[in-house]
């Protein structure tokens, strides 16, 4: 079943019987999210797609990285994909997820499509932990907890090989929105080349950081 609103359309099976709470939430969220990163409104309506099936998630995913057991939602294809709260109970990782958590893994998606919309500089290197730091914080900080960051610059770089690698995420941006203001932040997501030359200071800053908050 699908469903048009003003700024997203959802696809879903209509068996689902929670999407019009999860509709009204989206409503409201949405509009924040897109004036912190300047747009107006979005480029095109962002689709929001709920796989009832973890097989039909898993083949989607094959085209783009290996399937691991805390994937439950992407934004690989420029759309919304995720997980229905009954397969992501299927999981190890998501097994006790809520409708509110659901809702908010949501929001952590639609942060990453606001980047992508808002990136006015063409750059083929991701930097994953900047993307996270955002989405972590942004969209779904409840889930996570600030921590001391142990792992050197190199390590948080290969961030799908990271240990803690989402919880260090979640402290950089920690560091980041409250020493770095709306202005360079938003330099860092539309021009990627410049977060990549301040990239080694800010790894190093909220290294300190993260040290710094331990002893308080």
């Amino acid at each position: 079943m699908v469903l048009e609103k003003k700024n997203f359309i959802i696809d879903y099976d209509e068996n689902i019987s929670y999407i019009p709470e999860v509709v009204d939430f989206l409503e409201k969220k949405m509009s924040g999210f897109m004036n912190y990163f300047e747009l107006n409104s979005p480029k095109t309506k962002e689709k929001v797609i709920v796989f009832n099936s973890i097989e039909k998630y898993k083949k989607h995913l094959e085209k783009y990285t290996e399937y691991r057991d805390y994937m439950c939602a992407d934004t690989y294809d420029g759309n919304i994909n995720l997980l229905s709260l009954e397969e992501a109970h299927k999981t190890h990782e998501h097994a006790n997820m809520t409708l509110d958590e659901l809702k908010s893994t949501i929001l952590h998606e639609f942060v990453h499509i606001c980047q992508k919309n808002c990136q006015v500089e063409k750059y083929n290197k991701t930097v994953s932990w900047f993307w996270e730091a955002l989405a972590t914080n942004l969209g779904n900080p409840e889930k996570f907890s600030r921590i001391t960051i142990e792992a050197t610059n190199k390590e948080i770089n290969n961030f799908n090989t990271l240990p803690n690698n989402y919880p260090t995420a979640f402290t950089i941006g920690n560091y980041l929105l409250g020493n770095y203001s709306h202005e360079d932040i938003l330099n860092y997501v539309k021009y990627p080349s410049k977060l990549l030359v301040d990239s080694e200071k800010i790894l190093n800053d909220a290294r300190e950081w993260s040290h710094i908050q331990r002893i308080k």
